[in-house]
């Protein structure tokens, strides 16, 4: 069976989103590193120098992956910011202060691309909230044509699969997955694009709706 998450204010779809980040340490793929250590997003960090203008001295850099996304030999990014957090992201996962992002270099510049402002959750996550700098790097998979995010929780995880439509343009989710305790075993579920839900681009992505889509599949497999 699926858990409740503690917090009581969470929606009940939300049961197999409830995000819990195992904190671990990962080297960060840099390219062409200027250092801003008056920085408060991590000790000392390093960055590109075209990144750090996006990341504000108040951001925390959760994570940071190079790869060539596009198939086009070219190195793109993929980052985890959070926010400074506030009383109403506590509550409100409108207000989620991290997010997920996709930058590409265009004339020679790494510029924002895409982005989830719910793919990591540090509303209702306290870990993922108080994680420190660079500390969810292995919860991030880059390669070309694919961008897996993976949120840990203390039993089980879930995970967002998002793929390049050359045809589209965009990013989109193209599956989802979650594993939860039930009783002495865990129960997995998976959800893909077009099969279980309608197409839906990165930057629209909202875990509630993709939630009681994984539940209805539980239920139905019980």
């Amino acid at each position: 069976m699926f858990r409740m998450p503690a917090r009581a204010r969470l929606h009940r779809h939300l049961t197999l989103f409830r995000f819990g980040v195992m904190i671990v340490g990962s080297g960060a793929s840099f390219i062409g590193i200027s250092c801003n250590s008056t920085a408060a997003n991590a000790s000392a960090t390093c960055l590109p120098s075209d990144v750090r203008a996006l990341v504000a001295p108040t951001d925390t850099l959760l994570a940071y992956k190079s790869a060539d996304l596009y198939g086009d030999s070219t190195q793109a990014v993929v980052m985890v910011i959070r926010h400074p957090v506030s009383g109403k992201s506590d509550y409100d996962f409108d207000n989620n202060p991290c997010e997920l992002d996709v930058l590409r270099r265009e004339n020679g510049k790494l510029t924002k691309a895409d982005g989830s402002a719910k793919a990591v959750d540090c509303t209702y996550n306290d870990v993922a909230r108080d994680a420190p700098a660079l500390s969810l790097n292995d919860n991030v998979t880059a390669a070309p044509g694919s961008i897996v995010y993976v949120n840990q929780k203390d039993k089980g995880d879930n995970t967002f699969y998002f793929a390049w439509s050359k045809e589209k343009k965009a990013w989109y989710l193209q599956r989802a997955t979650a594993s939860n305790p039930d009783g002495n075993s865990v129960t997995n579920v998976s959800a893909s694009y077009p099969k279980n839900f309608a197409w839906t681009t990165m930057s629209s992505l909202d875990p509630e709706a993709i939630a009681a889509v994984l539940e209805e599949r539980a239920k139905a497999s019980r």
